[in-house]
């Protein structure tokens, strides 16, 4: 991270962790979802070809 040079008080760096970690599992479950979505997608796809569906 970069260093502004400026001194966060303790509430704001709580605030500043909080917000990463709420992005971070977040964006962690939306790749989940979006992986999962994507491999049934998949699977559906492979299944119609493999049995002729």
């Amino acid at each position: 991270m970069t260093d502004t040079g400026e001194d966060r008080t303790a509430e704001e760096e709580l605030r500043l962790a909080f917000g990463r970690a709420i992005g971070f599992t977040l964006a962690a479950l939306i790749l989940l979802l979006g992986g999962g979505i994507l491999l049934l997608l998949i699977a559906a796809a492979f299944f119609r070809f493999a049995f002729g569906g």
